[in-house]
């Protein structure tokens, strides 16, 4: 599955639920500051504390988190539970496929950031930001963790920039590992690594295992990711009625069998449009747009109906 906005979209929508980026965390992330954060501890940042602009990006989530402070002794009172207040900006990367700017533009991304805050405020320091990387493509990610590996050193390396993110690399992730951790995030990445429609299909039953603990608002939202992550139309509303996993299970598996016949329709199209309409259409601009929108329509490769129609890829994603 190649990366696009609707893609990104569609990650940022079941990740802006903060119990579903808690699991995230809290099962991937091997990081100590992370073992004492509660759910209660952490806050989605919204475009009421940052610009639209600095948000408006796709691929972009930020939430603040409250952090012990452990050197200190906490207060006898529960309710005050945490010493001093720190804050840390988690910022998430979605990639589906290699990308060699990474380390920069999210280094670019967090000096953004800090900008934004100095704009507010000049006074303290800054709060810390935690890059994370979620790479859901299929291959190998052989990209440097640090930006300094990718700098040519020829000047004394104390002026070399140093900046690393984390990476969760979900085709690295063994099956039995996300059996075991049987909640809902453990299911999105079963699905993630089963692209192919046959092995989609044959996921399902584990799948309703893996989130049959999960409350069942965020197996609602599961559910239209699942269906928006293959770019099928989603009635909200029909989604929203969903009371048990019984009725999640007939969905999961209606959604997969609709994908599965779509994908034997797309590959009967592709085999024919290569066979005997390989190279530019005659024809109107006009013409052309309508053909290569109905041919994206049915989620056809994007270089295919750029050679069909002679329109360029870019043409074409705007459609």
């Amino acid at each position: 599955m190649s990366k696009s906005r609707d893609y990104d979209g569609t990650y940022k929508y079941l990740f802006s639920n903060k119990r579903i980026f808690y699991q995230l965390i809290k099962s991937f992330v091997k990081e100590d500051f992370i073992t004492d954060i509660s759910l209660e501890d952490i806050t989605l940042v919204d475009r009421s504390f940052v610009s639209d602009e600095f948000l408006s990006r796709e691929s972009d989530i930020i939430y603040k988190v409250n952090l012990k402070d452990v050197s200190t002794p906490l207060r006898s009172d529960s309710r005050l539970k945490w010493s001093t207040e720190a804050y840390i900006y988690i910022l998430l990367e979605f990639q589906s496929t290699v990308d060699k700017t990474i380390p920069i533009r999210m280094a670019l991304y967090i000096f953004q950031f800090y900008d934004l805050l100095f704009r507010n405020s000049q006074k303290g320091l800054l709060p810390s930001v935690f890059p994370i990387l979620l790479y859901t493509g299929p291959d190998n990610w052989t990209i440097p963790s640090n930006i300094r590996d990718l700098i040519d050193k020829r000047i004394p390396e104390k002026y070399i920039p140093s900046f690393e993110y984390y990476k969760i690399i979900e085709k690295d992730i063994p099956d039995e590992v996300l059996l075991k951790l049987h909640n809902l995030i453990s299911a999105i990445i079963y699905l993630e690594k089963r692209k192919d429609e046959k092995t989609l299909r044959q996921a399902i039953d584990k799948v309703i295992d893996l989130i049959k603990e999960e409350n069942i608002i965020d197996i609602r939202m599961f559910t239209i990711w699942f269906k928006r992550m293959f770019r099928q139309k989603v009635n909200i509303e029909e989604y929203n009625k969903i009371t048990n996993l019984s009725e999640v299970n007939n969905m999961l598996t209606a959604i997969a069998d609709e994908i599965m016949e779509k994908g034997i329709k797309k590959g009967k199209l592709e085999g024919k449009l290569e066979g005997k309409l390989e190279g530019k259409l005659e024809g109107k601009l006009e013409e052309k747009r309508e053909v290569a929108k109905k041919l994206k329509d049915e989620s056809l490769d994007i270089a295919l109906i750029s050679r069909t129609t002679g329109l360029t890829e870019e043409e074409i994603e705007k459609l």
